[in-house]
């Protein structure tokens, strides 16, 4: 049998600036045990979103032991299980929210506000003495 370290990239899941609270979910990155997954990228499924990263990870190492061949990888931070000609690897993930779209949606809604503002002003209307 193929060895399953090739699956397992050797960089941790979570990253330095991490988000706090519910932020994280859980993946499960499948591949073919022949596979190269260097050149074949994984099935990936989610699992669970909206969790701390203590329950996706409980919830990973619970995935995980429901086959029988399993265990947790220190060097990436993930469980891995393999079954029938298929490795899984159960990551936990931040949430990504994508700044651009976040950038854009503030933008346009200051406009909103601000047409609004000026739409709301009633012409002719003057200072009270």
């Amino acid at each position: 049998m193929p060895h399953i370290d090739r699956f397992l990239n050797h960089r941790p899941s979570i990253q330095v600036h991490r988000p706090l609270g519910l932020g994280y979910s859980l993946v499960r990155e499948t591949w073919a045990i022949t596979a190269d997954p260097k050149s074949v990228p994984p099935r990936v499924e989610v699992i669970a979103s909206r969790r701390s990263a203590s329950d996706a990870a409980d919830l990973g190492r619970t995935s995980a032991k429901a086959f029988e061949r399993h265990g947790f990888h220190k060097a990436s931070g993930a469980w891995w299980a393999a079954e029938e000609g298929l490795f899984h690897r159960f990551a936990v993930r931040p949430r990504h929210r994508p700044r651009a779209v976040l950038a854009l949606g503030l933008g346009v809604a200051g406009l909103a506000a601000l047409g609004l503002a000026k739409a709301t002003r009633r012409p002719g209307a003057s200072k009270s003495p």
